[in-house]
């Protein structure tokens, strides 16, 4: 065999290792979507983008964390729509990554702010719980995100959790949280049950 007919074998043999590596991974990321849209949460009834107002108060690494969290190639939408995290009701406490800061943070919630443990349909308050997220989400078969893109994503969601969700805008996602639990349990009211039941709307 000559040297351009073993560069010919090595190139088709070199496409079709990259073939069968992309297939099931591509299979897998579809199978994540899937299941996300048979399985759907309240969230996923509310906007899979923020306010434009909204976003130009946060910080440039905050920004730039939400437009990866939004990406088609690089966010959610590999498994699921924006929506799910954007409309989600964590809340995580203000520290970073301090789990001292954190737990501080979180008895001043609780003492200024008790309502936020009143109903964990609206706002389920924990520390490192969208690290947690972040980090499952980068573990599903099929995400392709890295380590700087899943620390600008979750800076982004444990800084949004706080400004959107307490303080002066507290009854504001009150209301919108209500709006969409009533929504998954109107048009599918068999996973809303599954849910109430499992505590986990």
């Amino acid at each position: 065999m000559n040297r351009k007919s073993n560069m010919i074998l090595a190139a088709a043999l070199t496409a079709a290792i990259f073939a069968g590596c992309a297939a099931p991974a591509q299979a897998a990321e579809m199978s994540e979507k899937e299941k996300a849209l048979s399985n759907p949460y309240p969230n996923d009834f509310g906007p899979d983008s923020l306010p434009a107002d909204v976003l130009k108060g946060y910080p440039a690494n905050v920004q730039a964390g939400y437009k990866k969290l939004v990406s088609p190639k690089a966010g959610c939408a590999q498994c699921h729509s924006a929506a799910r995290p954007l409309n989600s009701r964590f809340v995580e406490p203000e520290g970073g990554m301090d789990e001292a800061k954190q737990e501080a943070a979180l008895a001043k919630m609780r003492k200024e702010q008790p309502e936020l443990f009143n109903d964990s349909s609206i706002w389920q308050v924990e520390t490192k719980v969208w690290s947690r997220y972040v980090k499952r989400m980068m573990n599903k078969p099929g995400c392709n995100l890295q380590k700087p893109e899943g620390k600008a994503i979750y800076e982004f969601l444990a800084y949004d959790s706080i400004k959107r969700k307490t303080g002066a805008n507290a009854a504001k996602w009150a209301e919108h949280r209500k709006g969409l639990i009533e929504q998954l349990k109107s048009k599918n009211p068999k996973r809303y049950a599954e849910l109430k039941e499992a505590k986990d709307l």
